[in-house]
């Protein structure tokens, strides 16, 4: 198949795929749009059918319950009203009289007030006075409201009910200055007429007013059909089917809305919720429970059908315009190919003849420019394979050049390493003091690069050893040289002040002044100093921005002595420092450690922390000095293994104090 064959293929296949895409895209978007805003319509009808129906049983129960409220409070007041009038010894016809006004004013329709025996005595009406309890069937003469005389209930409302032919709902309080029954009432035809208007007829006459709902119905949990209607005669909202009273029921019982397709329609059904005070009404008969609504659902489809058609149509018109575009196309555009293609083959041959494109060339398209550029190409490129060799020679040379200086700038790297380690390890202490009261162990073990972390102890006279752990910024020679002066300002400042009794706040203070004038680095420096007394285990101890100093009891409990101090040495000139002093008892240690112990990650980022050395000390109960710092230096190599990084030099110093203290001084 030749190449004009193929471009012809390709153009019209995706020419004909994008109409038969878009055409399928656009049509099932229409039909997916306008299923959901059917589907949406259906849920919002059948829901407010739902909530209609709700109203329409709790608004009358609403406003009864409004009514008896006021009928109450009208009570309540009457009964004031009365007693205030009795207190005042008006006769009980000057009561009646203002009575009735109240009654021609806007008050209650019937007020009625008995003694103490259940006699009307006092009311609005005429008549003789009826005794409550006794006609429980003539006029407002309730037997229930009997109990009011004791208090038993202290108010009660009736439900309405006919009486003379007017619609009468009652309330009644008990008497406030004595035993007697207060009632009043009111007649509450306008309470039928909101429950003819809130109708679930008026509802489905509502919603199916705008014809875009066929049918509606309402159904109790059972899935008797309690009111339907429909758009054309009574066919439409006729008995629904099995499978559709069965969709009913589940919907009811479940609570939740739900959609089914039946025929050319689409059914919603939605649970009618009602309000707290009458929830429990609604799972009896004849109560609506669930309500259905059906929509048209035939025009998704019809709409899929034509938008296919239409895409059809164009589709067959795309087709046949881009065959006969794409071959006009190909033949004009094949002859530059064709020679394009001779001079490729000539250049692989090694017989170029650059006027062979002059036809080519000439042309003002995307083909006369590659023509041109292939052309200049091919002439470079017999130039630039000349040159190519030579270049490769002196690349060559080059690079075995640079090899060499990064060798020896490698070698000259690790002899600084050396250097560095060699002035580290000659700083340690040789020894480290001895003795029956109190045992020492000191451990260095450097870091990948040299951090500048050391420890040392200095026996400043026969019972009192200054310990130091420390360690700098930086790592390398720097870093050593930079320990080197930190150890030497601590240790002139210690021995200058040994008959001056200084503390460890005073060693850190002139460090750091000395440090800070000194120091011909950047860097700084973290430090513990503790001064030791081997006779009374006294341990005077501060701290210049250092981690991991502790105090560890012999029954294995943990205290960090890090609070006392200041910041760092070299960061600010004149930085107080505070010192505070613990006593070590027998088997008591004083643990000292670098950042490179507590900085120290594993695999997942997690550095070793205060809280892994504590735990790992408290382990260590009753070992030796040296077993203690080799517990904690595995459990960090532990911690590390699994793709961690050692984070600079390690450093362990620990004292174990052995004797008791009067032991000690005895020995002494």
């Amino acid at each position: 198949m030749t190449f004009q064959q193929r471009l012809i293929l390709l153009v019209t296949g995706l020419v004909l795929l994008a109409v038969a895409a878009v055409t399928v895209a656009m049509a099932w978007t229409t039909h997916a749009a306008l299923t959901e805003r059917i589907e949406a319509e259906a849920r919002q009808a059948a829901g407010m059918l739902a909530r209609g129906a709700a109203q329409a049983r709790d608004i009358p129960q609403e406003v009864d319950a409004l009514l008896s409220e006021r009928l109450l409070s009208e009570a309540t007041l009457t009964a004031h009203l009365v007693a205030l009038a009795e207190a005042a010894k008006l006769p009980p016809r000057t009561i009646n009289d203002r009575l009735k006004q109240i009654a021609e004013s806007g008050g209650p329709d019937e007020m009625w007030i008995t003694d103490n025996r259940g006699r009307a005595y006092l009311h609005n009406q005429p008549g003789p006075d009826p005794t409550f309890g006794q006609d429980a069937k003539g006029g407002p003469r309730h037997g229930a409201y009997a109990g009011l005389l004791n208090r038993s209930p202290a108010s009660l409302a009736s439900e309405p009910a006919m009486e003379g032919g007017r619609l009468m709902k009652f309330a009644g309080v008990a008497g406030v200055d004595r035993p007697r029954i207060v009632q009043v009432g009111a007649e509450v035809r306008r309470l039928g007429d909101i429950v003819r208007k809130s109708g679930t007829d008026g509802l489905i006459d509502g919603l199916l007013a705008d014809r875009s709902v066929e049918a509606a119905w309402l159904l109790d949990r059972d899935g008797r059909v309690l009111a339907r209607g429909a758009v054309v005669g009574d066919a439409g909202g006729g008995p629904l089917s099995d499978a559709d009273t069965a969709a009913a029921k589940a919907a009811a019982v479940g609570g939740e809305a739900a959609l089914r397709v039946a025929g050319d329609g689409l059914l919603a059904f939605a649970p009618v919720s009602y309000a707290a005070n009458s929830a429990a009404a609604a799972s009896q008969a004849g109560v609506p429970a669930v309500a259905v609504v059906r929509l048209p659902y035939g025009e998704p489809g019809a709409m899929l059908g034509r938008q296919l058609k239409i895409g059809g149509l164009v589709g067959v018109f795309v087709l046949a315009l881009g065959i006969y575009a794409c071959i006009r196309f190909a033949r004009d555009q094949m002859a530059p190919v064709e020679r394009l293609g001779e001079a490729v083959k000539a250049v692989e041959a090694g017989r170029f003849n650059p006027f062979t494109l002059n036809e080519a060339a000439d042309r003002d398209d995307e083909f006369g420019r590659l023509s041109r550029v292939f052309r200049r190409m091919a002439m470079e490129a017999t130039a630039r394979e000349e040159t190519l060799d030579a270049q490769l020679v002196m690349r060559g040379a080059e690079l075995e050049t640079k090899s060499e200086k990064l060798a020896a700038a490698e070698q000259l790297i690790e002899e600084e390493q050396r250097a560095a380690r060699d002035v580290q390890s000659n700083l340690l202490p040789r020894q480290l003091p001895v003795g029956r009261d109190s045992q020492f162990y000191g451990v260095l073990l450097p870091g990948d690069t040299v951090s500048g972390d050391f420890y040392d102890v200095i026996e400043l006279d026969e019972r009192r050893s200054l310990l130091v752990t420390a360690g700098v910024s930086g790592g390398g020679v720097p870093a050593a040289f930079l320990m080197l002066m930190v150890r030497g300002a601590i240790r002139e400042t210690a021995r200058a002040g040994v008959g001056a009794g200084l503390g460890p706040a005073a060693i850190l203070t002139g460090a750091n002044e000395r440090l800070c004038g000194e120091s011909p680095f950047n860097g700084f420096a973290t430090a513990f100093v503790a001064i030791y007394d081997r006779v009374s285990g006294t341990l005077v101890h501060a701290a210049a921005g250092h981690r991991g100093a502790c105090r560890v009891t012999a029954e294995g409990g943990v205290e960090f002595l890090s609070a006392a101090g200041g910041p760092a040495l070299g960061v600010r000139r004149g930085a107080p420092y505070g010192e505070a002093t613990v006593v070590l008892n027998q088997d008591e240690s004083l643990f000292l450690c670098t950042d490179g112990v507590l900085r120290s990650i594993d695999g997942q980022r997690d550095a070793f922390g205060e809280e892994r050395l504590a735990a790992t000390l408290a382990a260590s109960r009753g070992m030796s000095a040296r077993d203690r710092a080799e517990l904690v230096l595995r459990t960090v190599h532990a911690h590390t293994q699994s793709g961690g990084v050692i984070a600079g030099d390690l450093v362990c110093l620990v004292l174990r104090r052995l004797l008791p203290v009067s032991e000690t001084a005895e020995a002494v």
